[in-house]
């Protein structure tokens, strides 16, 4: 089951932000419907005070009045014990008006109990009372005695001071817990207020958290554009809306980015170093050119002295033969030049590798140095489709560097090996090793930490395993050795 942060993960900014504000905005109108409800049954219970109980006190209070004056006047003419003789007017009020006016004071009370009689016990109890009251009235009006009057008139002055004291009290019951509502309800908005800030305050976090990205993405969209491309954003892993996408695609492209600007620069690299490799070879060709018409035309000199002097000292026919062969070394010195500057053509001649390493290895024994060549071969001969002599003149550019890493000696070791359906070959000296700067230069051309050396051998041999569709990768650590490894595809 998804837990609740990661469904808010997969919702997308528009989800995201009209849920907080659909949120805050139920939130807010149910706690103003709360507030509503509160308020209207406040104002109710107010409105049972100032229209019924407080109007209903004056009723009963009126009649209480209408009450002893009618008692008074109905004991000085009828029941006292010398009953005084009136104006009749006077004694037609006490027995006509007095009661009318009650009667209507209390049908008044009875209406105003009516209103709200289903809503209220105490309501209920009222008028049930102001009933009772009603029907005593009745019967005191028709009191021909005097304990029967006096009777009727006590049971109704106490009913009437009872219902005033239940009106009283009702009015200071609903006074007081209107009071009491008020203050629940001034605490409860203040919560309420509390809670919808809150809320207001987490759909605005949310809000910014969501669009927070956006300014640093447009930041280091600039930063790009200035040329700085280590601009990476960090996305969270599960967040599936807009911002997240786009970061995603951003650090995608950005990614693209960086490894189209590496090949750009390799391919500007090996522009450059093509370029040199050809102003090498033509340069190379130029000079062989020049140097081999003098040689070929001192060459022909010394046949021709040697033909002359046929008969002469023996010692002038030794020097001359030595100049013979010396003029011979050179022309196979100004040959190999020429053959590594030569563009490589292809060559469909498979050349084994074995062989090869063999050829290289028996020809250096007789060198007079103290370096130890140990080579481990493939079991099975191993093949390269190419020139033999290019492909020679590679691998004898390694071993003549790794000697001259090793001036005190040494150990040359020379693997072949067939390893994921490629030929691969390493050469390993025991020599003073290469630095991380000098080791990324090694292949430039004219590159060199030797007093007397030229810079173009590597150079030459990157250029031959190239042409040959293979790889040289070259591994050094400073008093721990070189390593080069030739790759080619089998």
């Amino acid at each position: 089951m998804a837990r609740p942060s990661e469904g808010l993960k997969k919702m997308s900014i528009r989800n995201k932000i009209m849920g907080a504000l659909l949120l805050v905005l139920s939130f807010f109108a149910a706690a103003s419907f709360y507030q509503y409800e509160r308020l209207q049954h406040s104002n109710q219970r107010l409105g049972l005070v100032n229209n019924l109980f407080m109007p209903f006190s004056r009723q009963v209070a009126q009649i209480q009045s209408h009450l002893q004056t009618l008692s008074d006047d109905m004991r000085r003419l009828y029941f006292s014990s010398q009953p005084q003789q009136d104006n009749p007017v006077i004694s037609r009020m006490a027995r006509d008006l007095y009661p009318f006016v009650i009667q209507k004071k209390m049908a008044r009370a009875a209406e105003l109990l009516g209103q709200l009689s289903s809503q209220e016990e105490s309501v209920k109890e009222l008028s049930w009372r102001l009933q009772q009251i009603q029907e005593q009235f009745e019967a005191f009006m028709k009191s021909r005695e005097k304990v029967d009057f006096e009777k009727h008139l006590e049971e109704i002055g106490n009913g009437l001071v009872l219902i005033s004291k239940r009106a009283e009290d009702e009015c200071q019951k609903i006074t007081l817990s209107v009071q009491k509502e008020a203050k629940e309800n001034l605490i409860t908005s203040m919560f309420l207020a509390t809670a919808v800030l809150l809320l207001g305050g987490a759909a605005a976090w949310l809000s910014y958290r969501t669009l927070n990205p956006l300014p640093e993405l447009i930041s280091r969209l600039k930063k790009i554009s200035d040329g700085d491309l280590d601009q990476t954003i960090k996305v969270e892993s599960h967040s599936q809306d807009e911002i997240a996408v786009l970061a995603r695609e951003y650090n995608r492209m950005l990614t693209t980015l960086k490894e189209r600007d590496r090949q750009i620069h390799q391919q500007q690299k090996e522009l450059v170093r093509s370029e040199r490799l050809a102003a090498v070879g033509e340069l190379s060709a130029e000079i062989v050119h020049e140097i081999r018409n003098p040689l070929n035309s001192i060459s022909l000199n010394i046949d021709w002295l040697e033909n002359e002097l046929k008969t002469v000292n023996p010692e002038v026919k030794e020097t001359l033969s030595a100049l013979s062969a010396e003029i011979c070394r050179l022309n196979e010195i100004t040959e190999r030049h020429l053959a590594r500057a030569r563009v490589g053509v292809e060559n469909t001649k498979m050349t084994s590798v074995n062989d090869l390493i063999q050829e290289i290895v028996s020809f250096d024994k007789g060198a007079e140095d103290r370096v130890e060549i140990k080579t481990s071969l493939w079991p099975e001969d191993l093949f390269v489709r190419g020139d033999r002599a290019r492909l020679k003149q590679a691998f004898v550019n390694v071993v003549k560097n790794a000697k001259e890493a090793m001036p005190r000696g040494g150990t040359l070791e020379v693997k072949t090996e067939l390893k994921n359906n490629t030929t691969r070959i390493m050469f390993k000296d025991s020599g003073c090793g290469m630095s991380a700067s000098v080791r990324k230069k090694s292949f430039t051309p004219f590159f060199t930490t030797k007093t007397q050396g030229t810079g173009i051998g590597l150079s030459l041999t990157r250029q031959v395993v190239e042409e040959l569709n293979g790889t040289i990768e070259c591994e050094s650590e400073v008093g721990r050795g070189t390593s080069f490894l030739f790759q080619f595809p089998v």
